[in-house]
C-alpha cells in the first residue's frame, strides 16, 4: 500500500504558527486493518506550554463571557503567578479550580485527530461552537480554540482551532470552558475543624419559639481532676440546659467548620437577589464563633425540584455567609440548622458540670434536705462543719451527674419529686454559661420509671432505681459508708 505525503504550504504554516504553532503529523493508515497501535494514531500538537506562560484566557459560552488575567508577585526572588477575573465581582475564587483550568488550556499537547478538514462540523458541535476560548501567552502568541460536544463515550470533547481539523481533548481537563464564572467561586467558606473550635452557636428559626444556643464546654477539657461522665463537648444553654449528644448532635456545631455550599447562585447580594431568595427575611439565622472569628449564616427560601404529577421535593436552601460575597445554594443534607429538633439532640447524660466549678450541692429527699459545700481551690468537700472523704464524695458526685435517659419525655409531670439536686456554680462558671445554678428533679411516672426534669423541663424517662439509690447513698456519704452501686 502506498504512503501519502502531506505538504503544507509555507503560507499556511505561517498562519498556523501565528495562531498556535500547530504541527500536523500524519501516519499512514492500513485500510484493511486500521490503526493497530498508539503510534499509528494521527495527533496534533496544539499548545505545549506551562500554566505560568498564560497571560490571559477569555471565554465565550452559553452562560456569557469572562476573562482571567495573570498577575505576578515576587517575594525573596521567587515569582508566583495568579489569575483573577473582574467578572467575579469580588467573590472569593477557588484557586485550585482556576489553576487547573488555566493549566489545562496551556498544556494541550498532542491531541488525537478525529477528522481532517471535516466537511460536517455540525455533528461535532463545532459549526456553532458551545465555547470559544482565546489563550494569550507571554511570548506574544495567541491560540483560539473552539469547543463542541462530548464524544460518544463521554470521556472527551471535540474541539478545533482556526481550521476544520477536529480533535479531542480530555473532558475533565477542559471542562472549565463550558462553565459559568460563578462556577469558579470558592464554595468552602470557613476554616476546617482541625484549625479551630466552634465556641458557640445560636440558631434563630421561624418555627422555633425560642432561640437555640449551644456553647463549647472548654472548662471540662484537659484537667486530670475532672470527674468525667460524658464525652460530649458542647451543651445547650437555651431553650434548656443540657449537653448536646456528641453522636447525634455534633453536626449542629461541627458542620460550621469547613462550611461548603453546593454552588454559587448569584454573585451580587443586591436587594432584588436577596429578596428573591428569601434572604431579606431569612427562615433561619445561625450566629457562630470559630476561634476568634464571628460569623452569621443566613438561610432563606427552599430550593425545589419538580417531580412528576405536579409534585416537588426540597433539595436545598439559599444561603449567605455575611461578610462573604455571593449568594449560595446549600444542599438539604448539609442544612442541619433548618431541620434539627433540639430536644432530640439532648445527650442521654444531659448534665455533667465540672465538680470544682460547683460551689454547693443542695439535695432534697423524703429524709430531708442536705447541703454540701465544695472548696474548688483546696479541692475539699464539706457537709456542715464535717469534711468528707474526697474519694467517697467524688464517687457520689459521679452518680449525681451520671443520669442516663432511656426515652425522651416532654409531657407534664404530676406529683412531688422523689429526689432533687441543685447545683450552685462559681462566678467563673456563671459568667461563661449565663446562669448560676441548675436543678435536676426525678418525678414519679409509674412504679418503674421516673421523669428527669431539668430546670422545670421534662427531658427523659429514667429508671426509678436511680433516684432510690441517690436517696440511700446521700445518707451513706454523710456517714462515711460505702456507696451502693446504681
Amino acid at each position: 500500500m502506498s504512503k501519502k505525503t502531506v505538504i503544507i504550504s509555507a503560507a499556511a504554516l505561517g498562519v498556523l504558527a501565528a495562531v498556535l504553532a500547530v504541527v500536523l503529523i500524519f501516519i499512514p493508515a492500513d485500510d484493511s486493518k486500521g490503526a493497530s497501535s498508539e503510534d499509528e494514531i494521527i495527533t496534533v500538537n496544539v499548545t505545549d506550554k506551562k500554566r505560568e506562560n498564560v497571560e490571559a484566557v477569555s471565554v465565550v459560552n452559553e452562560h456569557g463571557s469572562f476573562l482571567f488575567t495573570r498577575s505576578e508577585n515576587t517575594v525573596d526572588g521567587k515569582t508566583e503567578f495568579s489569575w483573577s477575573s473582574g467578572e467575579m465581582l469580588g467573590a472569593v475564587q477557588n484557586n485550585t479550580r482556576v489553576n487547573a483550568f488555566i493549566g489545562g488550556l496551556a498544556g494541550l499537547s498532542r491531541q488525537p485527530l478525529v477528522e481532517q478538514n471535516a466537511e460536517n462540523l455540525e455533528k461535532y458541535g463545532l459549526e456553532n461552537p458551545l465555547a470559544t476560548v482565546k489563550v494569550t501567552f507571554d511570548d506574544g502568541t495567541e491560540t483560539e480554540l473552539f469547543f463542541g460536544v462530548n464524544n460518544p463515550s463521554d470521556t472527551s470533547v471535540y474541539f478545533r482551532v482556526g481550521d476544520r481539523n477536529v480533535m479531542t481533548a480530555d473532558k475533565e481537563t477542559v471542562s472549565g470552558v463550558y462553565r459559568d464564572i460563578k462556577d469558579f467561586v470558592q464554595l468552602t467558606l470557613t476554616e476546617s475543624l482541625s484549625d479551630t473550635t466552634v465556641e458557640r452557636v445560636t440558631v434563630e428559626r421561624k418555627d422555633l419559639e425560642n432561640a437555640v444556643e449551644i456553647r463549647y464546654m472548654s472548662d471540662i477539657l484537659g484537667d486530670d481532676d475532672f470527674v468525667q461522665a460524658t464525652s460530649n463537648t458542647h451543651r445547650f444553654i437555651s431553650p434548656f440546659t443540657a449537653e448536646v449528644d456528641a453522636s447525634t448532635g455534633s453536626a449542629v456545631y461541627n458542620d460550621l467548620c469547613f462550611l461548603t455550599m453546593s454552588r454559587c447562585a448569584f454573585l451580587e447580594q443586591s436587594e432584588e437577589n436577596m429578596r428573591s431568595c428569601g434572604l431579606d427575611d431569612p427562615y433561619a439565622v445561625v450566629s457562630f464563633t470559630l476561634g476568634i472569628n464571628e460569623y452569621r449564616l443566613l438561610i432563606g427560601n427552599e430550593i425545589k425540584r419538580e417531580l412528576d404529577g405536579g409534585l416537588s421535593e426540597v433539595t436545598g436552601y439559599y444561603a449567605v455567609l455575611e461578610s462573604t460575597k455571593g449568594i449560595f445554594e446549600l444542599d438539604k443534607e448539609d442544612a442541619v440548622w433548618c431541620t434539627f429538633d433540639p430536644e432530640k439532640l439532648i445527650s442521654r447524660r444531659p448534665l455533667s458540670p465540672y465538680i470544682y466549678y460547683v460551689k454547693s450541692i443542695d439535695i432534697k429527699t423524703a429524709d430531708g434536705e442536705f447541703e454540701f459545700v465544695i472548696d474548688g481551690e483546696e479541692k475539699r468537700f464539706f457537709y456542715g462543719e464535717k469534711e468528707l472523704e474526697t474519694g467517697l464524695f467524688r464517687s457520689y458526685y459521679q452518680q449525681l451527674i451520671g443520669t442516663y435517659g432511656e426515652e425522651y419525655y416532654t409531657e407534664e409531670t404530676n406529683g412531688e419529686p422523689v429526689f432533687s439536686v441543685k447545683f450552685v456554680y462559681s462566678e467563673e462558671y456563671a459568667d461563661k454559661y449565663g446562669f448560676s445554678e441548675n436543678t435536676v428533679e426525678f418525678c414519679p411516672l409509674d412504679e418503674r420509671k421516673n421523669v428527669a426534669v431539668i430546670d422545670g423541663n421534662p427531658i427523659f424517662k429514667v429508671s426509678a432505681i436511680y433516684a432510690e439509690r441517690l436517696c440511700e447513698n446521700v445518707l451513706r456519704l454523710i456517714n462515711g459508708e460505702e456507696l451502693l452501686n446504681l
